[in-house]
């Protein structure tokens, strides 16, 4: 099968459709390489999976500093396990807080739009919720499987990878100081390089 996706360079693959399947969503297949894996799609792997890992981390720290957020504004004195839930829930709850009068509020609308601006979540979701089709030379591709729906292929680049865990850690950042000096804080000892 001839491919061309756009964004991606054209590539060919061998696929085969079982009698199971009378009909085939290309982002559905499963990709593999004849022969298995070779020395470019190593080096594809190492650096796709380093920018995954990057976006991972960076939607932990988010996901924290939303439930640290709900709790400080909430006056909530119990722990992570009253606040353990989705994304999406945790924004709901911090967009009610900022509708509360608070000094917060007005700081806490504008973190939370330049989230939802900057689309973080579903930058976060992409990521995390692909497979990945990680074998070089057809570009960075996944296939996303949206609720309701077949798949998609979504089509980017390593440096679109970057831009998603940049933006991310950012936004982490700006939920992170809205805490203030009422979080208790750790820092590690400065060290000589």
């Amino acid at each position: 099968m001839d491919t061309e996706l756009d964004g991606v360079p054209h590539f060919s693959m061998d696929v085969s459709l079982p009698k199971a399947r009378a009909e085939v969503n290309i982002a559905t297949l499963r990709i593999g390489r004849h022969g298995g894996p070779n020395e470019g799609d190593l080096a594809f792997r190492e650096r796709l999976y380093r920018l995954v890992g990057a976006i991972v981390v960076a939607g932990g720290h988010v996901e924290t500093a939303m439930k640290r957020l709900v709790q400080l504004l909430k006056d909530d004195q119990g722990g992570f396990s009253l606040v353990d839930t989705t994304w999406s829930d945790l924004h709901k709850m911090l967009v009610a807080q900022s509708r509360r009068s608070i000094p917060q509020a007005t700081a806490l609308a504008e973190v939370l739009e330049w989230g939802d601006t900057h689309k973080l979540k579903d930058r976060r979701d992409n990521a995390v919720h692909a497979y990945w089709w990680d074998w070089d030379g057809v570009g960075v591709i996944r296939s996303r499987f949206y609720r309701g729906t077949d798949g998609a292929n979504l089509v980017c680049t390593f440096e679109d990878l970057e831009e998603d865990a940049r933006l991310l850690f950012e936004y982490a950042q700006k939920l992170d100081l809205l805490l203030g000096a009422d979080w208790p804080q750790a820092r590690l000892p400065r060290q000589n390089m």
